[in-house]
């Protein structure tokens, strides 16, 4: 019946309920110690015989010579005959005694505590080698539940464990992966986010017959720019920059990303011509705005506005079967170097 029981609690009840009916034991109770040797209450017996919880208990081992002898010798029983009896350590009656100790290899865990306070019953000498082995069966049984309680606990923690150092993994590489998908610099969408964007969108604009529209932006003079101010303030120009335009196109799908050195890109997705024209005046005017200072040199013969601008390139188109993003890029790249060629500070369609 012991071996069948699932956990501690129910193994010590039925030790205790079955033991006193198996041996003809009055009342019995189990002990358990913890590592500073107190005593803690399991299941019992009260003064009428019923088996009752006494987790409740707790108390340092008591004086009785006979008790502590099983600790101190090493013994499994030590029995003492016309002895006070007691419950909850308060005398309830005298009769004979007994005390079982339950071990693990040669660590005490606990007692088992018999009396024969109900029926005055005598020990009887069949009792000594019962109870010892009842003592060694219940100490293997605790011992087993015990055991698989801390295999339990160890298999819940190193679950725990691992869920955490799984969660707190899935967290630096979501992180890494946002890293990695961002510009150092300008904190906005890098080179590889544009890269798997565009064509990602090209093969949905072919799938659906949509059309898709590029804007290539670059600074104008911006080699001019830090040759005189020095490549820290280029950085702050391109920061600034970045930040001003990030928001400018809101439509779902838009993606305004940093190309490389001074370029920019604006990928609209599902937007014609039309709409790509909107949007480079737009940025233009934004730049207007934003009016960031652009350094004077009298000895420089190129003459430059007083204010950063932009050059725009602008492609549109609806793929076709078997066509490919590269020419979209390299129409809007053409597009680009015309306005840089026009004057700068504005845009060029190319379809």
């Amino acid at each position: 019946m012991l071996w069948r029981t699932k956990s501690i609690k129910e193994m010590l009840f039925i030790a205790v309920d079955e033991g006193k009916k198996q041996l003809e034991i009055d009342r019995m109770a189990v002990f358990l110690f913890d590592k500073q040797y107190r005593m803690h209450g399991t299941y019992g017996t009260d003064i009428a015989g019923n088996t009752i919880d006494e987790h409740y208990f707790e108390s340092v081992i008591p004086e009785q010579w006979y008790a502590s002898r099983t600790l101190e010798e090493k013994e499994y029983l030590a029995v003492q005959e016309n002895t006070p009896l007691y419950h909850d350590l308060k005398q309830v009656g005298f009769g004979w005694s007994a005390y079982i100790a339950l071990w693990d290899e040669d660590t005490p865990i606990g007692w088992i505590a018999c009396d024969n306070l109900l029926t005055g019953r005598p020990f009887r000498p069949y009792h000594h080698q019962l109870l010892k082995q009842y003592g060694f069966i219940i100490s293997q049984h605790l011992v087993r539940h015990q055991a698989e309680d801390r295999l339990k606990r160890l298999n819940r923690d190193l679950e725990k464990r691992v869920l955490t150092r799984t969660e707190e993994l899935n967290n630096v590489n979501k992180m890494l992966e946002k890293i990695s998908r961002l510009d150092p610099l300008t904190n906005i969408a890098n080179r590889r986010v544009f890269d798997e964007s565009i064509a990602d969108e090209w093969r949905r604009a072919e799938r659906h017959q949509l059309p898709i529209s590029l804007l290539i932006m670059d600074i104008d003079h911006f080699k001019q720019y830090n040759d005189h101010l020095g490549h820290d303030a280029g950085d702050v120009c391109l920061k600034k920059i970045a930040h001003g335009l990030a928001d400018i196109e809101k439509r779902a799908g838009a993606l305004f990303a940093r190309f490389g050195g001074e370029e920019f890109v604006l990928l609209l997705p599902g937007q014609d011509s039309k709409a790509a024209v909107f949007s480079a005046k737009k940025i233009l005017a934004t730049m207007n705005e934003m009016a960031l200072p652009f350094p004077h040199n009298e000895e420089s013969e190129t003459k430059t506005n007083p204010i950063v601008t932009l050059s725009i390139g602008v492609s549109s188109t609806v793929p076709t079967q078997g066509s490919s993003y590269k020419m979209l890029f390299n129409t809007a790249d053409k597009a680009l170097y015309r306005a840089k060629g026009e004057g700068r500070n504005c845009y060029r369609l190319l379809l």
